[in-house]
């Protein structure tokens, strides 16, 4: 009766006005850990109001504030102490939670309630819960590192057109559990997006298992794929082997370079994706599975299945759901962002602190074509910063790496005839690599069909910057 009273003497926004004026103090900030809502009550502790602070940065107001945090590593704090100076100058001490604010896989702010009031129990409560938070996030790390799943679509980064329509076929893919196969080149991303569209869809608290087609023997994918059962083989084990299928089942499978997978597997492959179950080696009863099958190719599969290197039935089975990852040549105008996501990230793993990138720098980036795509330009990042260590990064430190690399001809030029030159040679190395790709890599035919002998294939390879491409 109380709720149906409520229901019918409020609306929800009238209802949302009365919990925001219970609380001691509310604060919502945008991704970028600016101010964008306060409540009364936090107005009247801190005294200062939304039009003082609209705009402004949470840590420039409240320097203890865990906000930075939150929308760095998208976790929620409970039961923080946190120190605050309102506009008299007098210190108070808060107990502060934040939580993150998602929107389709995306961090898009964080609200935080602080409050005064209970400070003696609460704390001891605070303490009881945030041993049971650190358990909790101890146990989900390591389920995750696990499973596998450690990106999502947030680790995409760039604005282009193509990274615009591919992070639509993501979500759209996402929806379903149809099988999807990525084409790009290597170094371009597949993986990244693989994970993105298995920690948007239904299966994401689900195993996410990877295996690469192309790293392990042939004799032995097979028992990798499938699973063994016991004595399969002499040094088996006794007790038998799960294969990737079982270990991912009811979660994503994702088989990387599928292009490399042998012809004689294919058919067996084919028949588990067909008839969603498995036949381990040596085993006589097959496996129910349930598992989504994401695979991807660093060489288009249609022009392997006319070359007759892949099954066409295989390939019109996984070509259910087709997405392509646009080369970072293609998408220049994302490499500024790109260099900055890479720049925190890597400060992070090898614990360094370059304070960034100059300008000029980023627009150099630019005028490299990147054959080894967001791969190299990570290498490149990481080089300059083992030079630079903790200044900021200027073209002095990527001046050695391109020595021998080609840039487009740009602003730089000293003279007509350079940029002549330079034109000729940027035409040359483009062949070069159109001729790789339409040859899916082999170097033999490249040549022949540049008109020119394998010798002189590699010296401009070499000349070119383009020693790792091609087989």
């Amino acid at each position: 009766m109380a709720s149906t009273h409520l229901l019918n003497h409020f609306s929800r926004e009238q209802l949302f006005d009365l919990l925001i004026n219970q609380l001691e103090g509310f604060i919502v900030s945008d991704a970028q850990g600016r101010y964008v809502f306060v409540s009364q009550r936090w107005t009247d502790l801190i005294g200062l109001s939304l039009s003082d602070v609209k705009g402004l940065y949470v840590h420039d107001v409240t320097p203890d504030t865990r906000v930075d945090q939150v929308l760095r590593d998208g976790k929620s704090r409970s039961g923080e102490l946190v120190t605050v100076h309102n506009n008299r100058g007098e210190e108070l001490h808060l107990l502060c939670s934040y939580t993150p604010l998602f929107h389709e896989g995306e961090i898009i702010g964080c609200f935080t309630v602080a409050s005064l009031q209970g400070m003696d129990e609460f704390m001891g409560f605070s303490a009881k819960t945030d041993e049971l938070f650190h358990k909790l996030n101890y146990y989900h790390k390591e389920l995750a590192e696990i499973q596998g799943a450690k990106y999502s679509i947030a680790n995409i980064i760039g604005s282009s057109p193509g990274i615009y329509a591919l992070k639509t076929a993501i979500h759209q893919a996402a929806r379903s559990a149809s099988t999807v196969i990525i084409q790009g080149e290597t170094g371009s991303g597949k993986e990244l997006v693989a994970h993105a569209i298995h920690a948007l869809s239904p299966r994401a608290a689900q195993p996410f298992i990877k295996i690469n087609c192309a790293a392990i023997p042939s004799e032995l994918l097979e028992s990798e794929l499938f699973g063994y059962a016991s004595g399969a083989f002499t040094g088996a084990s006794r007790h038998g082997k799960k294969g990737k299928f079982q270990l991912a089942d009811r979660g994503t499978l994702f088989l990387d370079e599928i292009n490399q997978l042998p012809l004689q597997l294919q058919p067996k492959l084919l028949r588990v994706l067909q008839e969603r179950e498995v036949e381990p080696v040596g085993g006589v009863e097959t496996i129910p599975v349930d598992c989504r099958i994401i695979a991807a190719s660093n060489v288009p599969l249609d022009r392997l299945v006319r070359s007759g290197q892949f099954r066409d039935d295989l390939f019109y089975r996984l070509n259910v759901v087709s997405m392509e990852v646009p080369p970072l040549r293609e998408r220049k105008e994302d490499i500024p962002a790109i260099a900055d996501y890479l720049l925190e990230r890597l400060n992070t793993q090898l614990g360094m602190a370059v304070p960034g990138i100059s300008g000029q720098v980023k627009d150099r980036l630019k005028e490299y074509d990147w054959p080894g795509n967001v791969r190299e330009l990570q290498n490149v990042i990481e080089r300059a910063m083992n030079a630079a260590w903790m200044d900021t990064l200027t073209w002095r430190h990527f001046e050695g790496y391109f020595q021998r690399k080609s840039l487009r001809p740009d602003q730089h030029s000293g003279t007509g005839a350079a940029t002549i030159r330079q034109a000729k040679e940027q035409a040359e190395r483009q062949a070069v690599i159109q001729a790789l790709h339409t040859s899916c890599g082999n170097r033999t035919a490249a040549a022949a069909a540049l008109g020119i002998t394998r010798a002189m294939l590699y010296r401009k390879l070499q000349k070119y910057g383009l020693e790792g491409y091609g087989i």
